[in-house]
């Protein structure tokens, strides 16, 4: 006995509202991952540049408050480079050496996290530290150093770097 023929869809029995339905959603869900995808390309080629305008460690606190929290919202990521880079060519830089960690435990704390994350990068300005009698040694182990910090603003600026 042979099986009974299978009878081919019509063209016209493929267009019912069910698959028409099911097609616009496949294609919905496409397009929102796309836009998810390129919202994720785009977050991860955004570099930030931290503005430090009054050289306070209140200041450099609340700006990494900043970095934290928008990491949280995942609208800052980790990575290599870092999102955020601080230049530090101010007062702020005493609040990161190894001989103020008690009086500044809280921020120093924060940013070292934020910097193991890949998060921040902080550096701090040689002529300031000159000018100051600071060197390298005295700063916390993950901040490093530019020879000058405004010529380092200025050349992230000139490639791409945003304010944060």
């Amino acid at each position: 006995m042979q099986p009974p023929p299978v009878a081919a869809a019509h063209p016209s029995q493929s267009d019912t509202p069910a698959v028409n339905i099911r097609w616009a959603l496949f294609l919905l869900c496409l397009f929102q991952l796309s836009a998810v995808v390129a919202q994720q390309s785009a977050l991860e080629d955004t570099r930030y540049l931290a503005t430090i305008e009054l050289h306070t460690t209140a200041e450099l606190y609340s700006v990494l408050v900043r970095a934290e929290q928008l990491l949280e919202q995942g609208l800052l990521l980790q990575s290599e480079p870092a999102a955020v880079t601080f230049v530090l060519h101010g007062a702020e830089v005493a609040s990161l050496l190894r001989q103020n960690y008690k009086q500044n435990k809280e921020t120093v704390d924060l940013a070292a996290r934020l910097s193991a994350l890949g998060v921040v990068r902080i550096q701090a300005c040689e002529t300031w530290m000159g000018g100051n009698l600071v060197v390298p040694e005295d700063l916390q182990p993950f901040v490093g150093t530019v020879n000058y910090g405004p010529g380092e603003v200025s050349k992230l600026l000139e490639e791409g770097y945003l304010y944060f």
